[in-house]
């Protein structure tokens, strides 16, 4: 069974595959650009419905047949709701060990049980008293899930090669060298907020969305972002990101500038990301896609670190 992670065995372009608890997004990269699908789930399925992933399956196939794409292999990620977040301080050690401590004090501190895949990111160093730590990000999710979920792309007819987090994707399309940004990505449910010094993935935390008539709480959601800014100044010294991006379902401008006067510090949709660059200009649609566009940057970064419970 393919686990959370994995390796792509081929240097030709995969497709992303960003479900969502609304839609599934693909996206490939190729020499002329970028192709884009997007097919809305069914809103009688619930992402706790048993048939969940079955119509996930119809969306991608239905997807893949009206997009003009090259190949089969597939990098996906799974839904925000599906997966659990926690983070660890370990003592520095090479990759090979902290894989297997990892595992181990997932197991005993975090009571994550055999019965979850896990992915890991070295977010960085840190000091605790008069020690230095590594900061770890862990993210867990139910192996039935992790099946479920490749079952339905192989049904569609794709191939996946690696199940990927969220955290990383955003960071491929929107972490710039030698800055710190910050990346709110919007589900239906969950927002997640995501940390990149460059490429790397240095802070993940999903924050549970307060709606109000089916709108977001600006206010609210302002307000969890903060603490999250305030970590990263503590913990890393990034007093104040160099750019915040706003991705995903539901980010509008409107949005944006709320965040904007709430923070006091500028807001901006995913499409005016310079990052785009990397992949070529496709417009507004970068901010619901932005997600898909970087599982399909995973072939020219290598695979994520990961360990498996």
């Amino acid at each position: 069974m393919l686990g959370f992670g994995g390796k792509i065995k081929s240097a030709s372009n995969p497709i992303g595959v960003a479900v969502s608890a609304k839609d599934v997004c693909l996206a490939q990269t190729t020499s002329s650009g970028v192709v884009l699908e997007r097919e809305p789930l069914s809103g009688d399925v619930a992402i706790s419905d048993p048939n969940f992933h079955t119509e996930t399956q119809r969306a991608i196939g239905t997807a893949l047949r009206r997009g003009k794409f090259a190949g089969k292999q597939a990098v996906s990620a799974l839904p925000a709701e599906l997966l659990r977040y926690k983070t660890l301080r370990l003592p520095p050690m090479p990759e090979e060990e902290m894989a297997q401590a990892v595992t181990w004090e997932a197991a005993e501190r975090l009571q994550l049980t055999d019965r979850e895949s896990l992915q890991h990111y070295r977010a960085g160093t840190v000091s605790q008293g008069n020690e230095k730590r590594e900061e770890i990000i862990l993210i867990a999710a139910e192996k039935n899930s992790v099946y479920d979920h490749a079952t339905a792309l192989k049904q569609a007819g794709l191939m996946p090669t690696a199940i990927d987090a969220t955290a990383a994707a955003l960071a491929r399309v929107l972490g710039t060298a030698n800055q710190s940004t910050l990346t709110i990505h919007l589900s239906e449910s969950i927002a997640e907020v995501v940390g990149h010094r460059g490429d790397r993935v240095i802070f993940d935390k999903p924050i549970d969305l307060i709606k109000l008539n089916d709108t977001i709480n600006a206010i609210e959601l302002a307000r969890e972002v903060g603490l999250c800014i305030r970590y990263l100044s503590v913990t890393f010294g990034v007093h104040k990101p160099d750019a915040i991006w706003l991705a995903g379902q539901n980010a509008t401008g409107h949005l944006a500038e709320q965040l904007t006067d709430a923070l006091h510090a500028p807001v901006r949709t995913a499409d005016q990301s310079p990052g785009s660059d990397k992949l070529h200009p496709i417009g507004t649609e970068a901010t619901q896609h932005i997600v898909a566009l970087g599982l399909a940057m995973r072939h020219q970064t290598g695979s994520a670190q990961r360990g498996a419970a």
